[in-house]
């Protein structure tokens, strides 16, 4: 079995060296890729990468910025692999043999199909997530490409806890070095978005059980506790909805742009109007009330109603 490391990265050179570094150490296996997905438009990182003699396990991906992180990890599905893992520049490898544990875990799956998770990162989410090559062929994606940051993966931790299909590998990554997320805006909104598309995410777990070989009734019992689930990402984005100001804030004063030319920013505008334009279709199948619910929150109004006088 062959591992692919897919590690997203932009302007943090020095901070990249030593997470390679600390990841090759890691990793035992010769097959191992440590792929690095590097945008065209990041001349720094570029230049450090060429003048520095890299391990042979080491593949610098080079590519025009995509409009989301997403789409930037998704760019090791080009390399062949039988499980792919996520990670960024800031939270390094720290359990020896770490590409083995991985691959032992993701064998665990008789038919292939399955997602593998390191030990926590927080309350909520893993630090290393993993899927089989075949997880990843029936989605489409490793992760999907609606989100201007993190919310991605909360959608596939969704999909594979519905699913039933989240194997155990003992392996860990340093959160101390964990920096605050590059340009976050409107986490509120994102965070609702997330919600309305709770059928979507359905549908897909559904097209991923199908293809598994588990038995009639332990597909049925994995989809029918969908909406358990839910519940549990709702409450992490209510969390994001009331701490929605301080996130924000937090990650303008981590960034060279103020708030407004972020908000500005095309790649920003037009992933919102990819999601916007997708709402309708990810409502399908959902009660219409709450349905239209959604609609009234996401969808910002054409016209202002006149303000009573106040004098």
């Amino acid at each position: 079995m062959r591992l692919v490391v897919s590690l997203a990265t932009r302007g943090r050179p020095q901070k990249l060296l030593e997470t390679l570094a600390a990841d090759l150490r890691c990793l035992s296996q010769s097959n191992t890729a440590l792929m690095v997905q590097v945008d065209e438009d990041d001349p720094q990182t570029v230049m450090t990468l060429s003048n520095v003699l890299l391990d042979k396990r080491v593949i610098v991906n080079v590519k025009p910025r995509e409009d989301t992180i997403a789409a930037k990890w998704n760019r090791a599905l080009q390399e062949p692999a039988d499980v792919y893992v996520l990670k960024g520049d800031d939270d390094p490898f720290v359990t020896p043999e770490t590409d083995g544990r991985i691959l032992a875990a993701a064998s665990l799956f008789p038919d292939g199909i399955g997602m593998v998770y390191g030990h926590l990162a927080n309350a909520s989410f893993a630090g290393i997530i993993g899927f089989s090559r075949k997880f990843a062929d029936l989605m489409g994606y490793l992760q999907p490409e609606y989100f201007p940051y993190w919310f991605c993966d909360h959608w596939t931790d969704d999909i594979g806890r519905i699913v039933g299909r989240i194997a155990h590998a003992d392996v860990r990554t340093d959160q101390s070095r964990v920096g605050q997320t590059q340009e976050m805006r409107e986490p509120a909104w994102w965070a609702t978005w997330f919600d309305a598309c709770r059928m979507a995410r359905r549908e897909m777990a559904k097209k991923v059980l199908d293809a598994t070989d588990d038995p009639a009734w332990r597909k049925n019992m994995q989809y029918s506790a969908a909406p358990l689930v839910e519940y549990r990402s709702k409450w992490i984005n209510d969390n994001v909805r009331l701490n929605a100001r301080q996130l924000e804030w937090t990650s303008v004063s981590q960034s060279q742009y103020p708030l407004g030319a972020m908000m500005k920013d095309e790649r920003y505008l037009r992933t919102k109007k990819r999601a916007m334009d997708l709402l309708p279709s990810m409502l399908a199948g959902m009660p219409e009330v709450e349905a239209r619910q959604y609609i009234e929150v996401l969808t910002p109004p054409t016209n202002i109603a006149a303000l009573p006088v106040a004098i």
